[in-house]
């Protein structure tokens, strides 16, 4: 039951209480059966409000002043009985002191207390003369009615600073999920500008080799194949050291021509497996200051593109909820292969949770895994929280 409804339920009690009153107090007011209608009356109408409050939350200070007339009206009546209108004005209390925010709610509860403490007198009604309350009646009544005033409204400055509490807390929450997202954004950003830049370095220094030395080394072939026609016959040492020249730059031109080959046929190394883990671990702890322990056990460097992607993903969602939920300082990871069973455990020292609400991250291991005929649990630990998974490795897996 949410905190509106607490309110509106026990003002609502306290007035079907009033109503209790009136039957035992009627036969010793005067007119008490001639002014019953009209109490039956203003209380239903005072009870509506209360309920249009409770469910549309709108004119709160309007309503509270009409309910402050109605008490007025309802208690006109009733001479020396106080107690059935310190029920209603308690329930005028409650709404307003939980209702209004500070400082409005103490003023128009003071404004409640002072009015009908002043409006104790004696009155005609009904061509009677009804005498006012005794004095000391109205002293507790009015101090009485000023301790709880007090009380509402220190129980209200506290619900409000739990309410600005937890907006500070969603708001902080938003943001860690937002750094989350950032932290693993900037990850992938990371790997693709660290790629794109080497692929474009290697390009470009395979076009200086082609534009220079290749270049060059081709026209000193040229040059050499020249000069050996214009050498006299009679000279061959010179054609010697001419032929051997031109062999020279053609296996310089050729082994020129196989690095850039390679150079531009060769794949650029990504980490995968259990090496993409590690870096993932590392970058993610240098950018939360969450100290990172990781543990492979007796797992192979791969298990396959499927269940490396699967993994990485796991851990990685993990590594976010942990940090952006569970508060945690510290966080491990924890491999073991057992009867053909992979493992993988994530533990943290965060706040744990009593209720888990699976939204799209959990959902997503969850897909992810039973894809691979695993199972995905998570538990609360004494000093923390754990994520882990099952997978079944086949032959090729492993």
């Amino acid at each position: 039951m949410t905190k509106v409804w607490i309110i509106t339920v026990s003002s609502l009690l306290l007035q079907g209480f009033s109503a209790l009153q009136y039957l035992l107090i009627k036969a010793v007011i005067e007119n008490g059966s001639q002014f019953a209608w009209q109490f039956y009356l203003f209380l239903c109408v005072s009870m509506l409000i209360s309920l249009f409050i409770g469910i549309f939350r709108r004119s709160v200070l309007l309503a509270m002043t009409i309910r402050l007339f109605l008490i007025f009206l309802i208690g006109y009546p009733m001479g020396t009985q106080l107690w059935l209108e310190l029920t209603l004005l308690l329930s005028l209390l409650i709404e307003t002191g939980l209702f209004l925010s500070p400082p409005w709610n103490l003023a128009l509860m003071l404004t409640a207390d002072l009015s009908l403490v002043f409006f104790q007198k004696p009155v005609n009604a009904f061509y009677r003369h009804l005498p006012g309350p005794h004095v000391q009646d109205l002293l507790f009544f009015f101090l009485f009615s000023l301790i709880v005033t007090f009380l509402l409204f220190a129980l209200s400055r506290q619900w409000e600073d739990g309410e600005n509490r937890g907006r500070i807390i969603r708001r902080q929450d938003e943001a860690l999920s937002l750094l989350g997202k950032a932290n693993l954004g900037f990850q992938d950003l990371n790997t693709s500008l660290k790629l794109d830049t080497l692929k474009k370095e290697r390009n470009r220094v395979s076009r200086e080799i082609h534009d220079t030395v290749g270049y060059s080394l081709t026209n000193i072939r040229i040059m050499l194949e020249a000069a050996s026609f214009m050498v006299d016959s009679d000279t061959p040492q010179t054609k010697e050291l001419i032929e051997k020249s031109m062999n020279e730059a053609s296996i310089c031109l050729e082994e020129t021509r196989n690095a850039m080959r390679l150079l531009r046929s060769k794949e650029i190394h990504i980490p995968k497996g259990m090496k993409s883990l590690y870096e993932l671990i590392r970058i993610f702890g240098n950018a939360t200051g969450i100290q990172m322990k990781l543990e492979l056990g007796n797992v192979p460097d791969s298990f396959g593109e499927r269940i490396d992607k699967a993994i990485y993903r796991f851990i990685q969602e993990g590594l976010t909820n942990s940090f952006r939920h569970g508060r945690a300082t510290t966080i491990a990871v924890y491999f073991w292969i057992h009867e053909r069973v992979l493992k993988v455990s994530l533990q943290d020292n965060g706040t744990g949770s009593q209720t888990i609400t699976e939204g799209i991250g959990l959902n997503g291991m969850k897909e992810r895994i039973s894809e691979l005929n695993g199972i995905f649990s998570y538990q609360n630990l004494s000093d923390g929280f754990e994520i882990s998974i099952r997978i079944p490795l086949r032959r090729e897996d492993k």
